[in-house]
């Protein structure tokens, strides 16, 4: 039985049937709002479907267990991803047996635009993290294709959720316009109806002096800042008086300006210098930046990589100024001295571990718990009970993956237990976290295996992180949404504490007010909102076509066999039963398999579903998924690369981005890589990059454009730059042999030469 809260059940009466945006601050419980509205959908409209949508696949999962473990739906909910192939989750879109569908945007956006879902049997989309549903993110597109030359009285209802939407009423308003929002139901932290199921939150901020040598580095880099940004100042392209007047937002602005004034053919080389200057500037700003609020080492490893690009004639630049030489140098002379921020972790980690006695929390918090543990929270249905030996813990955020290293390191050196969670995506060299790890390191640390986590900005959003007692800020953060999710962390079944590092007169400061006036103004921007939204047409959900008691009582059967079957064969209830597994696109014995799982028919005699799933089902379909023969999938996915990467030039692709782009199991995208490295078709431009061997490939010779004019035994004669006759022999042709063809103009890249008293070409590439 799902036990809820009053202002639960009183934004779910307000959000039936109306589209609607609940801002509930973190671990108020907004996704058990989100469950008992799906409840309502799904049980007065049995042949509802309903989508519910997350951003990232960990969330999706999370969603889904939710589900599983609430309601009596778990062979009813299917979890779609990448790996299960189109053709394949075309069927599954189709079933008439599966009535909640678990996704991330990406997948439903392309499977929309496939036209593989059937977009009029959805009754209910749910949004989660709603605030990303701004400018061309994949939110913005599946809603506008739902509400699109539509009936509307097959138009779903909208629900978006969101613990910060952002402070300014024209985000608020772009968010409500994508999702068709028709009202903001808004919740804090404050409200009578809330207030009794919520516990202080002590904020302290921290104020940090650099040292000596960190001044030294500011001012040398200051230095470099004023040279540069003056020039441009001097020079009428910055009309702005002051160097320190100029800020990153005005760099960018000025250089969209300059390139947007370039000519290829006609170069100005004066525009050209202002552009560098402009890179140069926003570089230094970057690295003082990283000296003031992160510390030396952040610098460090930044001019290291930057070494490492040497090609960039910014860098190349950057590395010719004296000054960066002394920098080096008193980076080198102190590489062993950790900077003031970082001792100051360790102070205040070791201060707050070596407190004792426990928490005290009050009777109110310890029977909140209680219903925590049947299942109530907020994103969010991590086991809360309390541990009998209760361990204290500390959650760390960090902007950068290389100041979460550090961290790790140092704290583990002092003799701190702590590990790192981060994303999966490789950066800088450094392989990401796998979802498995993820899950293994979260796990970890719920259980108190150790009591500190390092994380980048992946723990901010939705995951479920256990939770904790003090959550230390490396950095302020600028943004109001990442403030709210990081401080709601902790305070949720207990008192909790918040300290954020601040570094004094850098970037922190000014982070700090930004965000400090952005949540103060959420609130109002809500409200002001609110009154200005639109209604849209959409179905009536005026006659109500009930489950009926016996359907229920089916439901609640198959539901108790399935978790003997997930109980009985130690099955992992976190990931999607089979279908995760299937990644052909081809298999017609699987197709024919899921079809006959997925659809249903009711007898003429008997209200019982058949052709349910079975554990003999299950075992085949997991046999047959095993044993795929996953060449033909590689192949694909090799063209798909050496596509984007012909598009992408000489600077190449980073390998996330791929994988991002592409949508599909990562370990395909590495098998294909591997593959087109195999066949010398493309290169490492760094750690994280690949290029096309020939993009990046210097060729001597000369641009020529020639004309095929006659084609005989071995070779061709040609006309260079409609000027010279020639003569290209088969051996001295580099290009493809489609285009040898009599009367054909193309551009490349060659040389002549004279033998015999002819003269002769070498076509080294087409351009």
């Amino acid at each position: 039985m799902i036990k809820y809260r009053q202002y639960q059940e009183d934004i779910v009466n307000r959000a039936l049937y109306k589209n609607s945006l609940i801002v509930i601050p973190t671990s108020l419980g907004k996704t058990i709002v989100a469950l008992l509205v799906c409840l309502d959908i799904l049980l007065n409209w049995k042949k509802s479907k309903i989508l519910i949508l997350a951003p990232t696949r960990p969330l999706v999962f999370q969603h889904f267990e939710l589900f599983k473990m609430n309601t009596l739906l778990s062979d009813q909910c299917v979890a779609l991803t990448g790996k299960i192939a189109p053709e394949i989750r075309k069927t599954i879109w189709k079933s008439a047996s599966i009535r909640v569908y678990f996704a991330t945007p990406e997948l439903v956006k392309n499977d929309i635009r496939d036209s593989i879902l059937k977009k009029d049997e959805f009754y209910l989309i749910v949004f989660d993290e709603a605030q990303r549903a701004v400018k061309d993110y994949s939110y913005t597109s599946i809603s506008k294709q739902f509400y699109k030359n539509s009936d509307h009285d097959k138009l779903p209802l909208v629900l978006g959720l969101s613990a910060s939407p952002g402070a300014k009423e024209e985000k608020i308003k772009e968010i409500c316009s994508n999702l068709f929002i028709e009202q903001i139901i808004a919740k804090s932290e404050r409200d009578d109806d809330v207030l009794p199921y919520v516990f202080d939150t002590n904020i302290e901020h921290c104020s940090i002096e650099m040292n000596d040598y960190h001044k030294d580095l500011s001012a040398l880099l200051n230095s470099m800042i004023y040279d540069n940004i003056s020039w441009l100042i001097n020079n009428r392209f910055i009309k702005k008086k002051k160097v320190e007047s100029v800020y990153r937002k005005d760099l960018l602005s000025l250089g969209d300006y300059i390139k947007s004034n370039l000519d290829p053919k006609n170069m100005n080389f004066f525009l050209l210098t202002a552009l560098k200057f402009q890179s140069l500037s926003l570089i230094l700003l970057y690295c003082r930046d990283l000296v003031e609020s992160q510390g030396s080492f952040a610098l460090k490893k930044f001019l290291d990589n930057a070494k490492e690009n040497s090609e960039s004639k910014t860098y190349q630049e950057l590395f010719l100024d004296s000054r960066i030489k002394e920098i080096i140098k008193i980076l080198k002379d102190h590489d062993n001295e950790p900077p003031p921020k970082l001792e100051k972790v360790l102070s205040v980690v070791s201060q707050f571990l070596d407190l004792r006695g426990d928490i005290k929390t009050s009777e109110d918090s310890l029977r909140d718990i209680n219903d925590v543990t049947t299942k109530q929270s907020d994103t969010d249905y991590e086991d809360k009970r309390i541990p009998t030996n209760y361990q204290k813990k500390i959650l760390i955020f960090s902007q950068y993956r290389d100041t979460l290293e550090e961290i790790t390191t140092f704290l583990n050196d002092n003799g701190i237990s702590c590990k790192g969670f981060y994303g999966q995506s490789n950066k800088n060299g450094q392989k990401g976290l796998s979802q498995d790890k993820q899950l293994s390191i979260l796990g970890d640390f719920r259980l108190g295996k150790f009591p500190v986590l390092v994380a980048t900005s992946v723990a901010e959003e939705g995951l479920n992180i256990p939770n904790v007692d003090l959550v230390l800020f490396y950095e302020p953060v600028p943004s109001e949404i990442r403030f709210i999710q990081r401080k709601g962390r902790t305070g949720r079944f207990s008192n909790g504490k918040v300290v954020i590092l601040i570094s004094e007169d850098s970037i922190d400061t000014k982070y700090l007010e930004i965000s400090k006036r952005r949540v103060n103004r959420m609130k109002s921007s809500l409200q002001n909102t609110n009154f200005t939204l639109e209604k849209y047409d959409k179905r009536t959900f005026e006659n109500p076509d009930k489950m009926l008691e016996s359907d229920l009582f089916f439901l609640y059967e198959k539901s108790k066999k399935y978790s003997e079957f997930v109980k009985e064969d130690n099955y992992n209830e976190s990931t999607n039963p089979i279908l995760d597994s299937i990644s052909s696109n081809s298999n017609k014995k699987i197709k024919g398999l899921v079809k006959r799982l997925s659809y249903r028919h009711r007898s003429s005699n008997d209200s019982e579903l058949s052709a349910s799933f079975t554990r003999k089902n299950l075992e085949d379909l997991y046999e047959i998924s095993l044993n795929l023969d996953r060449k033909k999938i590689v192949e694909r996915v090799q063209r798909q690369i050496h596509d984007l990467l012909g598009k992408a030039g000489k600077n190449g692709l980073e390998v996330s981005y791929l994988n991002e782009v592409i949508g599909i199991d990562q370990e395909i995208i590495i098998k294909a890589i591997e593959n087109l490295t195999k066949m010398k078709r493309t290169v490492w431009v760094n750690k994280n990059t690949i290029a096309l061997i020939e993009s990046i490939k210097f060729l001597p010779g000369h641009k020529y454009s020639i004309s095929i004019e006659k084609i005989v035994m071995g070779k061709a004669i040609v006309i260079v730059n409609e000027k010279w006759y020639a003569s290209l022999k088969h051996q001295d042709y580099f290009g493809p042999r489609a285009l040898l063809k009599k009367g054909n103009t193309f551009n490349i890249i060659g040389e002549m030469y004279r033998s015999a008293g002819i003269l002769h070409l070498i076509v080294k590439k087409i351009i």
